[in-house]
């Protein structure tokens, strides 16, 4: 579980970068480790 910048945990595969941007890993239908960034949760 990832957390964010004032200690939340966020669930699963989702956590906060420093700059404030969060980030989710998954992996995608074809089997592939994906990452993606979101300005909101």
């Amino acid at each position: 579980m990832g957390k964010d910048l004032k200690g939340k945990e966020l669930g699963v595969g989702i956590s906060q970068r420093k700059d404030g941007l969060y980030t989710a890993r998954f992996t995608g239908r074809d089997g592939k480790r994906k990452q993606k960034y979101f300005k909101k949760l």
